[in-house]
């Protein structure tokens, strides 16, 4: 929230304009000894709610009460507060103590950062297909993750800047080491510290643990879903492999889609010109779908 603006006259010159809470019958409200900044009391809220907030002459606090003449004012028990009261005479309900925000959205977005290298690394695999590699597509995924965090940080500097926290927006390089690193500078210099902050910081290193373990293998899936089998292609060069081998025409039945991981296999059906068979065991070497065959069961 920013701070009230002094409705009397900064050089002292007094009478012209009211004091703050005077327009609202505050009688105890006194000019500030510092003219730059509001005694403590109760004033117009500054966000534009029709209440009046608790300003400590430091910061607004979190404690409101209704503007004088409202009908939440007309409605309140005698004594729920004291407009224009000192600290000392507001009731203990009204501490004015100022709360430290929670993290906000751009926080979060930092801390879910993971989350964003793995998306892009799995868009590339299945953009690239086959022909890159795992950890390329991580590499991508990474740098697309920290530019995004930098401005995702430096947002969340400016806005702990405008709650009164002491950081700067420099601190967001941080990232740059990675997003768990500006968490944690964040967290270690945030002088009003919620349990939110840690959860915070306990959110985005589950975060990475997650992608760490499930990153090759997504990625790999993705890979090899998009690997295309050339049917044709390969009941030919099985066939021409066995005429080679053996001297006898044969032709070659494969199945239409076949499993494609490292390691998996299948049949075919080698079929001579007398109608005899033999079963073509096939395995597939790699994710490009480079594949090993040998008849017989």
């Amino acid at each position: 929230m920013s701070q009230p603006q002094p409705p009397w006259n900064p050089e002292g010159q007094q009478g012209q304009q009211p004091y703050p809470g005077e327009q609202y019958g505050l009688s105890d409200a006194q000019p500030p000894k510092d003219p730059r900044q509001p005694p403590p009391g109760w004033y117009p809220d500054p966000g534009g709610q029709q209440v009046l907030r608790w300003w400590d002459g430091i910061h607004w606090g979190s404690h409101t009460q209704p503007m004088p003449g409202s009908r939440e004012e007309r409605s309140a028990q005698p004594g729920a507060g004291t407009y224009g009261a000192d600290p000392g005479t507001v009731p203990a309900s009204f501490s004015g103590t100022r709360l430290p925000p929670p993290p906000g959205p751009w926080a979060w977005t930092v801390a879910l950062m993971p989350l964003v290298m793995l998306g892009v690394a799995i868009l590339a695999a299945a953009a690239e297909g086959p022909d890159g590699s795992i950890s390329g597509y991580v590499l991508l995924g990474a740098v697309v993750a920290s530019v995004s965090a930098i401005f995702a940080a430096w947002r969340d500097t400016r806005a702990l800047r405008a709650a009164g926290e002491p950081v700067d927006g420099a601190q967001a390089l941080w990232c740059l080491l990675t997003p768990l690193a500006y968490l944690v500078a964040r967290a270690v210099v945030k002088t009003g510290k919620r349990n939110a902050d840690w959860g915070l910081l306990g959110a985005s290193l589950a975060a990475w643990l997650l992608v760490i373990v499930i990153s090759a293998p997504v990625i790999d899936s993705v890979v090899t879903e998009n690997t295309v089998f050339n049917q044709p292609q390969v009941q030919a060069q099985i066939a021409s492999g066995i005429e080679a081998k053996s001297g006898v025409a044969v032709s070659v039945n494969c199945p239409a889609d076949p499993p494609m991981n490292p390691g998996s296999q299948f049949q075919c059906i080698a079929t001579a010109a007398d109608g005899s068979t033999t079963l073509v065991t096939v395995t597939i070497q790699d994710r490009s779908g480079d594949y090993l065959w040998q008849t017989g069961s």
